[in-house]
């Protein structure tokens, strides 16, 4: 009787689970919140704003940045972009950097120093450039191979 008894319990006869399974219940949230994370900032972003018409024009070809470069002898040079180099001693060249800064105020400036200089004139130099008006100043180096 007791082997009877086993054949016929709920569990071996795949009775009914009282348990829900939340499985796909948390899949279907998760599926429908990320519905809503999208969907939401494009509903809001909409406003009703009338733009105005603009002509699309040529932007013309960017400025070439302005290059001061100097070597081991103290020679320096100002590059204005388009192969015009200038060679400037150092009592000209703050007169030289202020006239550029004024005529383009926005103008990236470039340095390039010898590696043998000594970084107190690559300091003198960059306190030279924002005297002048330069604010966009970058150091120029070799990548290494």
């Amino acid at each position: 009787m007791s082997s009877k008894s086993s054949l016929y319990d709920d569990e071996s006869l795949g009775g009914a689970i009282a348990e829900i399974n939340v499985t796909p219940l948390v899949d279907v949230m998760l599926v429908l919140l990320i519905i809503f994370m999208v969907t939401t900032p494009l509903m809001l972003s909409q406003v009703p704003v009338a733009l105005p018409k603009a002509s699309l024009q040529e932007m013309g070809k960017p400025r070439d940045p302005l290059i001061v470069s100097f070597d081991l002898e103290g020679n320096y040079y100002i590059d204005t972009g388009g192969g015009h180099v200038q060679e400037l001693s150092y009592d000209k060249l703050p007169t030289q950097l202020y006239q550029i800064a004024q005529a383009q105020p926005d103008n990236l400036l470039y340095i390039r120093a010898d590696k043998g200089v000594a970084f107190d004139k690559v300091r003198d130099l960059l306190k030279l450039a924002a005297g002048a008006g330069f604010y966009k100043v970058s150091l120029m180096s070799q990548a290494q191979q």
